[in-house]
């Protein structure tokens, strides 16, 4: 373990350079307007992604390449306009419950940074060496739009799509591959390292932040929040590296800070005019401990905030919105059914009293959100870009119950593909999220996030099929329950915190009640904090049951999870890449001169050479790779016709073929190449091509027939 962990220490400036790309921009923006340590770290990396995305736009528009120095370039002047705004428009107050003291703070951080850390280290021992490429159908496209990125200078979100400038230019969110672009070496390393960032730094930190924003009274489960949610496979293994969604993958990190965010303007914004909030019950008391206030509610909530706090606010929520959509558009739709339970606590009180006393302009503000609810409905219903992820086709994955036990217990994989064991459901954790959800009905802060989480669930099983006539609301997610299920895994991980502070508190009150009962002579004296003390040692004995009886957290379930796309045949032609095979590429690609442009079967191999060398391939990724191309789709079927057929070494000449890859026939991705790409195979080598590599079955020819 010590030798494996060793061997990781030259990927430390990498991940060093990731962690600064993803958060250092933001913070030096949001640390002006004062909302708080734990805000702006959770916050930074929206608000990051905003940055680089205007920096995108300003480099190409000033004819400067995308890079790190231009980068930091564009992002100077937002840092110095929010240094100048903050002297008279800096928040009046944190964005975190200001009556928490140090102990309470510094356990959030040490429960984030542990959270973190178990996170992190599965998803390196599932990586392996980060720099091994990745063989997800999702990543070989990202991995080859990092090095288009950084070949033509351009991030912008109509730059990658599609790679090489082939064609009409087309949107494509960029926020991550903007970000992951700026670091230098290999893009494969660089990618792989993105997910411990994002699902072992920016993941945690936002959960931790929503805990503050959503029970601002008990304060045992900010701490609790990062350590459950590091139990769930759901995100970030199964999301990142198993199924590769690298951008996607961000947004949804991103949800929990931008989620906190919106919680906390809702209750600022109606604080004015609801009623103050009801002392904390017996349920919130012990949990909340010294740090809550006389009346169970953090001084940042409290009726009667300056109303001059909420325009920075607002204006700090739509720049990290904005971070969202330039990440992935479908983080703004996870967030709006994340908030809407929210919304609806907030305001249907407002909306009842206001009916009561001043019915007439009531209703017409109601009227008026309506229109504009059903105005922003009609522009999305009639987006043609919405329309066709609407109606994304997705086969049916399971149906109820096995859809239900997925959606509750965090399986790693479909009960159609691998009947579960036992060992596969988090089910303590599940019934934990289970009986948190119960006590929300009793602890008022807390029942929008039960709501929030059956949501959630809901749209899971809908999601999962089978086809039905609301399967198409999940379409904002391609209908892609890997998709979703991190939102279950983040609305659970509260509801459980809280499960575990409600009954922890429980627990020691009775202690408390049976010592208090002794005669005066055996109570404990003294100053030491006796009800912290029994709480938190309660509280961690709770958390190491949970990780030890579920076998660390089903480690060997996550690593195998996240070692899917990273596991190699010693067997040429099986998978995309075989053992031995990176480096063969790496290897024969340094001898092609800068010009060279490799055909192949991209499903076996072929489209690495431009990810890992630089070097130009035909078909560029999996999905659609002859799209519009009559000469890509002659060759898929016809390249082994070269010798013999004109019109092969016209399309050759027309793509500008001029090195092919051959190797054994094999299958991936449910490509068996003999069928789907048969013109790549039995190739008569003999005349027409020249030798420049070989090893182990594969072979790189540079082709002379079409001179």
């Amino acid at each position: 373990m010590l030798d494996w962990l060793s061997g990781l220490t030259s990927s430390a400036p990498t991940v060093v350079f990731l962690v600064t790309a993803f958060f250092l921009p933001g913070l030096l923006v949001l640390l002006p307007l004062k909302p708080g340590w734990p805000a702006a770290i959770a916050l930074s990396p929206a608000v990051t992604l905003l940055m680089l995305l205007a920096g995108s736009f300003a480099t190409a528009a000033l004819g400067l390449p995308w890079n790190a120095a231009t980068a930091a370039l564009t992002a100077l002047p937002l840092v110095l306009l929010a240094w100048l705004a903050g002297r008279r428009f800096a928040l009046g107050q944190p964005l975190a419950p200001g009556s928490a003291g140090l102990p309470t703070w510094l356990a959030v951080g040490a429960a984030t940074a542990l959270g973190s850390a178990v996170t992190c280290l599965a998803l390196l021992r599932g990586i392996g060496d980060p720099a091994t490429a990745s063989q997800g159908w999702d990543p070989i496209f990202h991995l080859n739009a990092l090095r288009w990125i950084q070949e033509s200078g351009q991030a912008t979100p109509w730059s990658i799509a599609p790679i090489f400038g082939a064609g009409r230019a087309t949107y494509y969110p960029a926020g991550w591959h903007s970000a992951v672009a700026l670091v230098p070496g290999s893009v494969s390393e660089a990618a792989n390292l993105s997910s411990i960032v994002i699902g072992g730094l920016i993941w945690p930190a936002g959960l931790a932040f929503l805990a503050t924003a959503v029970l601002p009274r008990h304060p045992a489960a900010w701490a609790l929040t990062p350590l459950v949610g590091a139990s769930f496979i759901s995100f970030p293994f199964s999301q990142l590296l198993r199924s590769g969604q690298w951008p996607n993958g961000l947004a949804t990190a991103l949800v929990p800070a931008t989620l906190a965010l919106a919680v906390l303007l809702l209750r600022r914004v109606t604080s004015a005019a609801t009623p103050a909030e009801p002392t904390a019950g017996p349920t919130a008391v012990a949990t909340a401990g010294p740090s809550a206030g006389r009346s169970g509610v953090p001084a940042g909530t409290r009726a009667g905030a300056p109303a001059r706090g909420h325009v920075p606010l607002a204006i700090i929520l739509v720049a990290v919105l904005g971070g969202c959509a330039a990440a992935h558009p479908s983080a703004l739709f996870a967030i709006a059914v994340a908030v809407l339970p929210f919304v609806a606590a907030r305001f249907l009180p407002l909306l009842v009293r206001g009916v009561r006393r001043r019915p007439l302009p009531t209703l017409a503000a109601v009227l008026v959100a309506v229109l504009l609810a059903a105005a922003a409905w009609s522009v999305l219903a009639n987006s043609r870009l919405l329309a066709g992820v609407m109606a994304y086709r997705r086969a049916v994955r399971a149906a109820v119950p096995d859809s239900v036990y997925l959606a509750f217990f965090d399986l790693p994989r479909f009960p159609a593909l691998s009947p579960p064991a036992p060992d596969d459901f988090n089910i303590a954790v599940g019934l934990l999220v289970i009986l948190g959800a119960v006590a929300a009905v009793f602890v008022r802060e807390a029942r929008p996030l039960a709501a929030t989480w059956l949501a959630f669930v809901g749209l899971y099983v809908l999601a999962a099929g089978p086809e039905n006539g609301l399967r198409w609301l999940t379409g904002f997610w391609y209908k892609d329950t890997q998709r979703i299920a991190p939102f279950i895994a983040m609305a659970g991980s509260l509801l459980a915190a809280l499960a575990i502070a409600v009954v922890t508190g429980a627990a020691v009150r009775a202690v408390m009640r049976a010592i208090s009962a002794r005669p005066h002579e055996a109570r404990p004296a003294g100053r030491w904090p006796v009800p912290a003390i029994l709480f938190t040692v309660a509280a961690a004995a709770v958390i190491g049951a949970l990780y030890v009886g579920s076998g660390s957290y089903r480690s060997v379930e996550r690593v195998a999870v996240s070692a899917q796309n990273y596991t190699v045949s010693d067997k040429p032609g099986a998978g995309v890449l075989s053992s031995g095979e990176q480096a063969f590429i790496e290897r024969a690609g340094s001898m092609l001169p800068d010009d060279a442009v490799v055909i192949g079967d991209p499903f076996n191999g072929e489209t690495y050479f431009y990810a890992l060398t630089g070097r130009h391939v035909v078909y560029t990724q999996l999905g659609a790779p002859t799209a519009g191309s009559a000469a890509k789709e002659l060759l898929r079927t016809g390249f082994n016709r070269l010798a013999a057929d004109p019109a092969v070494c016209d399309a050759v000449r027309k793509v500008g073929a001029t090195y092919f890859y051959e190797d054994a026939p094999g299958g991936s991705h449910g490509s068996v190449s003999l069928k789907r790409w048969p013109g790549f195979y039995n190739v008569p080598t003999e005349q027409g091509f020249e030798k420049v590599a070989s090893a182990e079955g594969r072979t790189l020819y540079r082709i002379t027939a079409c001179g």
